[in-house]
């Protein structure tokens, strides 16, 4: 019968047994025959017991053998893996977006510039003649010519202002301003031609009579000509002078509207008219000069300001 010594012996060895084997820490590790004689000695004279002891002991050294002779295993340290670092793709919305962009610009461009060009025509004419138009022509064809010049494009032009809003504006007041002095000028040449005093033979010469009163008053030229031959030579007569005499070869109409030239005292209103005119026609000048050249400085940016129906993708 086991006693309860016999069971402590018994679990006394076995914890033994347990120990870290000694080889593992660099000490010698006792044979298994040693250990198992000195247990055997112990409880020789308990036959259950050494029994026992002997399967408990024998199970024990022969795992604590296989460890000690097993060398450890050695810890592998796995090495990190590179992490895939993708670069973020570009939002095909967004890339559509400023090709979308980029082709508008390049639409406007020719259209900024034949803007540049018709400004400085504007200008050009305006130091000319103090009016734009042609005052020969019929009003009707004056208002078409008048439109063209500030139109580059038929579909194009409009949209100038969603991009180039304060030029767009600047351009449109110009237009206006001209619109005004073709107006008053037509209404100027009225009130000389109301003022002339023609005989019924240069009834016909009235117009040619006010316009180059008005040309004179603008100064924008001499006013009326008149070439004549007196004595075998030839002369011109301006406006401030007579040179042809009885002997002269002169149309009788036009000898008589350059009389009528050179003897018209204007009114007050006829003054005032004349001095809008010129006042008008030297800021139309101007202004024609300055957005010619902002119009070539904005066709030239490669960047394009403002949304409209052409800058979103289909």
């Amino acid at each position: 019968m086991v006693t309860s010594r016999d069971r402590r012996r018994f679990e006394r060895a076995a914890a033994r047994a347990r120990r870290p084997s000694r080889r593992a820490a660099g000490v010698p590790a006792a044979s298994g025959t040693t250990i198992f004689s000195r247990l055997s000695r112990r409880v020789w004279s308990r036959p259950v017991v050494a029994a026992l002891l002997t399967v408990a002991v024998s199970a024990t050294v022969f795992y604590a053998l296989r460890s000690g002779t097993e060398p450890p295993k050695a810890h592998v340290a796995q090495e990190p893996q590179p992490v895939a670092v993708t670069e973020p793709a570009q939002d095909s919305n967004e890339r559509r977006l400023s090709e979308a962009r980029q082709a508008h610009l390049r639409q406007l461009q020719p259209v900024l510039r034949a803007d540049a060009e018709k400004l400085s025509e504007i200008a050009r004419r305006i130091r000319g003649g103090g009016r734009v138009t042609d005052i020969r022509k019929d009003r009707s064809d004056n208002a078409v010519e008048l439109r063209s010049l500030f139109v580059s494009h038929r579909v194009l032009s409009e949209d100038l202002q969603n991009h180039y809003q304060e030029y767009s504006k600047a351009k449109e007041r110009l237009r206006r301003n001209v619109s005004e002095q073709e107006v008053e000028f037509y209404k100027a040449t009225q009130l000389v031609m109301t003022a002339l005093a023609l005989p019924p033979g240069a009834e016909h010469r009235r117009p040619e009579v006010a316009w180059s009163f008005l040309e004179k008053c603008l100064e924008k030229g001499p006013g009326m000509t008149l070439t004549v031959r007196a004595d075998g030579y030839q002369y011109t007569a301006r406006g401030d002078s007579h040179v042809y005499a009885g002997t002269t070869m002169v149309a009788e109409d036009q000898r008589a509207a350059f009389d009528a030239f050179t003897s018209f005292l204007p009114d007050a209103e006829v003054g005032a008219q004349c001095a809008s005119l010129k006042k008008r026609a030297a800021g139309i000048s101007a202004t024609a000069e300055k957005l010619s050249t902002e119009a070539l400085v904005l066709a030239e940016r490669t960047a394009l300001p403002g949304e409209c129906k052409y800058t979103k993708p289909d």
